[in-house]
């Protein structure tokens, strides 16, 4: 594992974390971030219009603005993933993937106070001509293929090509409007390797995606004064907290489905130098995310609300220079500098087509430029006070963050028609918003390795989130204290596998996305302050040589301690007291169980394989509404594997989703005169088949 930017087996990271081969991820169809949560259960995500909102532990980001970050770092390779949309069909051909569970603000920095992701490409190979294909069908006219190819140039350098395409049929039937929920993406990664001399390691790739679907479907209910389950609260707000709509998450009509397009072109690197005393290491990337989309939010026919010309173009680059040394098991060391720079170019306005003979825009917002610049120093010490048994380590970071932008916001523009208002042309609100903000970082912990197969850990560690701004003001970094106890272990000859960690969070100034105004849009509130605390088991059992079961259970308390905020009722925009209320996508019981038994066909072998997860209830916003409120559920995934002898050929026939149940993706209502309550679902069942070979 590389969660401490050094290679650790998991077993011995002091760090409550999974992790998953390229086999796993295969097996089990994860092409997108949204897959992951087949396989990590305590990874919650759901999906926004276009945006993506994850949350681990109860903390997360449910701000999906322009100038807003997300709590989870992510990585590919070492290259910094700002917007959760970059990693659409990125998930192919991979050594690995790591999910890392509390902050991890010293050697992932801002944006890392849930934890972290990283997505370790399969690298190539020196001297091994290899590859594999996999290609599958299912139901939905889904078709995937996935390949990759590994080729030696000489003795020194390799390089490999890996490819990704997947499709599939609309998971909804929103006639008129079409099928919605539909998949189509591909994906290409040329990478190298080369060891030019025995000290130096160079690796280089470039990746390109693009993605051409259906806009994410949305349901939604018109609310008036008349509808049941309204609320008026001691504010005077009047809102449909205790609104509980009915649906058929399978089919309901809509007049569009909307469309959502994505190019991404991306090149990063790594080089490491190894210098005796240490190894000097550069990591960085480049990446071009050029989005359009057209978005129908209202839900139902006719169409009333639709975001056009949706267009998000962004530019990133993150850079890392580390130098490493010291000796295991005895002092190691870490220093070193990061820089990360994103430049966006936004367009987007909310159009409504009833409006005038020719539909009008209510409003459309230009942003020529929102940049965004990070700059940080960190470092990171392990001392070993008895040699292999007991350690003490300690790390801290110093980032200081920059964002500005210009704002062009256009009124009304009525009897427009779908054509908006050109940037520039008169008419235009401009604003040249900024905002700064600096944090030190840090953690300290203590381990002790009783016996080679059991670790106990005790830590502090501090994360931070950079603050931004909105059409109205600027809103302040969030900031996490997290106090965590653990134990990694193995007994019975490793045959059964125990690991257990306890933790605490102190959650100040949480950002909060809410739309008060349509003529603004949304606002970014700091939440003031939360409370989490859970305990969290992991464990597997080598039953025999053909059986093997993994069960796993978290328990999570959080709540918002305080939290003075606004609501946008029927009647307009009211204070409101959430104290007390439960954090999104925090549910408090959490259990997946899995089981794997092998039956021996000649030198082959047929595996059967079963997971189930079970989420108890939670809520989809902070506000904690009937309505947004998700019942406890489980999901089951059943899969039956034949793989020849050697590996080499595999065919697998599966269903995931067994129960067919597709949980609350989103559930939001949108006050100050509109007045509809929006939702969306995660997939349907699905099952087919997919064979591999390899060579």
């Amino acid at each position: 594992m590389t969660a401490q930017k050094r290679a650790t087996g998991i077993q011995d990271t002091p760090i409550a974390m999974r992790a998953f081969d390229g086999d796993q991820l295969i097996k089990s169809g994860v092409g997108d971030l949204n897959g992951l949560t087949r396989l990590a259960p305590d990874l919650n995500l759901t999906t926004e219009t276009l945006f993506t909102r994850i949350s681990i532990r109860g903390v997360g980001s449910q701000d999906v603005s322009e100038t807003a970050d997300g709590a989870l770092t992510i990585n590919i390779d070492g290259e910094y993933i700002n917007r959760p949309v970059a990693l659409n069909a990125a998930l192919f051909d991979l050594e690995r993937v790591e999910i890392l569970r509390g902050p991890q603000g010293t050697l992932y920095g801002r944006n890392s106070t849930a934890g972290a992701l990283n997505v370790i490409a399969a690298k190539p190979l020196l001297g091994d001509v290899s590859g594999f294909a996999t290609v599958g069908y299912g139901n939905y006219d889904s078709k995937t293929a996935q390949a990759a190819v590994n080729l030696p140039l000489g003795d020194k350098v390799a390089v490999r090509i890996a490819g990704l395409h997947s499709d599939h049929d609309g998971y909804t039937n929103n006639a008129p409007g079409g099928k919605g929920d539909t998949g189509n993406s591909d994906a290409l990664r040329a990478s190298i390797y080369a060891e030019p001399f025995d000290r130096l390691k160079l690796y280089l790739a470039g990746e390109y995606v693009d993605v051409n679907q259906s806009a994410p479907s949305q349901f939604g209910v018109q609310v008036s004064a008349t509808s049941p389950g309204l609320v008026t609260l001691p504010s005077g707000a009047i809102v449909p907290s205790q609104f509980k709509p009915t649906f058929d998450r399978d089919s309901y009509p809509l007049a569009d489905v909307g469309f959502f397009r994505t190019k991404q072109y991306a090149v990063r690197g790594r080089a490491d130098l190894d210098l005796d005393f240490a190894t000097l290491s550069y990591i960085g990337g480049y990446r071009d995310v050029n989005v359009s989309s057209r978005q129908p939010l209202n839900g139902y026919v006719p169409a009333v609300f639709t975001y056009y010309n949706n267009r998000i173009d962004s530019d990133t680059q993150s850079h890392e220079i580390r130098l490493a040394g010291g000796k295991e098991g005895a002092f190691i060391w870490q220093a070193g500098g990061f820089y990360y720079k994103e430049s966006q170019d936004i367009a987007r306005g909310l159009f409504l087509p009833q409006a005038g003979a020719n539909g009008s825009f209510l409003n459309f917002f230009y942003r020529p430029y929102v940049d965004s610049t990070s700059k940080a120093a960190f470092g990171q010490a392990t001392y070993w006070v008895l040699p292999d048994t007991l350690s003490l380590t300690g790390g801290i970071r110093y980032t200081d963050d920059q964002k500005r932008a210009r704002y062009d916001n256009y009124g009304f523009q009525f009897n427009s028609g779908p054509t908006p208002p050109a940037d520039g042309s008169a008419g235009a609100v401009t604003t040249f918003p900024r905002q700064d903000s600096s944090k030190v970082t840090w953690n300290a912990g203590v381990d002790f390795k009783a016996a080679r197969d059991n670790l106990l850990y005790a830590k502090v560690s501090t994360g931070y989130k950079g603050g931004g701004f909105d059409n109205v003001g600027d809103y302040a970094p969030e900031t996490l204290t997290a106090y965590e106890i653990g134990s990694k272990n193995r007994f019975a000859d490793r045959t059964v596998e125990f690991n257990v960690s306890a933790f605490y969070y102190k959650y100040t100034n949480q950002q909060v996305q809410v739309l008060l105004d349509t003529s603004v849009g949304a606002r970014t509130l700091n939440a003031g302050k939360s409370r989490i605390w859970g305990i969290e088991t992991d464990s597997t059992f080598v039953l025999s040589d053909r059986d093997r079961a993994h069960l796993t259970f978290n328990y999570l308390d959080a709540k918002f301690t305080d939290f003075p905020g606004a609501v946008s009722g029927l009647n307009g925009t009211f204070p409101i007291d959430l104290t007390g209320n439960t954090p999104p996508q925090a549910p408090k019981v959490t259990i997946a169980v899995g089981y794997d038994h092998t039956f021996p066909i000649g030198d082959g072998k047929l595996v059967a394989s079963g997971f189930s997860r079970f989420k108890s209830q939670y809520f989809l916003t902070p506000f904690n509404w009937e309505a947004e409120r998700q019942q406890a559920y489980t999901q089951t995934d059943l899969s039956l594997e034949y793989s020849a002898p050697g590996d080499r050929f595999s065919i697998q026939g599966f269903v995931r989703n067994l129960e067919n149940e597709r949980p609350l993706g989103y559930g939001f209502f949108t006050g100050g005169g509109i007045n509809v309550y929006n939702f969306s679902f995660g997939a349907p069942r699905t099952y087919g088949a997919q064979a591999t070979i390899k060579f």
